[in-house]
């Protein structure tokens, strides 16, 4: 997508070779005219899908999904971080890790929302690969499917994107980030 290739070349920041800062349009301050472009081609990529509903994890991803649900005319359901387990038959989790933050967490949500569903999940960065996995056995245990995945930006060097697709999973990136250089802040983009 060549709106958000551009605003990261202007504004990201290569902080080292593992993180891209996009904090000043993407997940801190949040660029809405953006987030409606990146919403509006995921529901355009996604529209020959057999799909009933998206999903997202809090919290960056929730201003693209919301505009893709919009634009798409689908529910959008957010699936939470949550430090404790529930004793709930209302609720399903699964145990989750983020290597960005070094902490454990079980992505949890209202079992009602998403059984039996054909399923979207749009993510903010792809980089480990590991949300979606735990998305997705969070959705088996729903008896749901996923059905594709819709990132922002694919971060190729890490091995999130080549194990996914190694996998045969059905996954749509809108931004490949092969390299960071910190030194010069080059952020290489195929």
């Amino acid at each position: 997508m060549e709106l958000l290739k551009q605003r990261i070349r202007e504004a990201g920041i290569a902080r080292t070779e593992e993180i891209l800062d996009v904090s000043t349009f993407f997940n801190a301050q949040v660029d809405a005219r953006l987030m409606q472009a990146i919403g509006d081609d995921f529901a355009e990529h996604f529209k020959d899908h057999d799909f009933d509903v998206f999903v997202t994890v809090e919290s960056s991803g929730i201003a693209p999904s919301v505009f893709a649900s919009l634009a798409a005319q689908k529910p959008l359901v957010i699936i939470k971080k949550s430090q404790k387990v529930m004793d709930d038959p209302r609720f399903v989790q699964q145990a989750s890790f983020s290597f960005t933050k070094g902490n454990a967490y079980h992505l949890t949500t209202q079992l009602e929302f998403i059984k039996g569903k054909r399923i979207i999940l749009i993510d903010d960065f792809l980089a480990q690969g590991s949300v979606v996995t735990n998305v997705e056995t969070l959705l088996h245990k729903a008896d749901a499917t996923l059905v594709a995945t819709g990132i922002c930006i694919s971060k190729d060097y890490q091995p999130g994107y080549q194990k996914l697709s190694a996998e045969g999973k059905d996954v749509y990136c809108q931004v490949h980030v092969t390299a960071l250089e910190p030194q010069t802040n080059a952020i290489h983009i195929k």
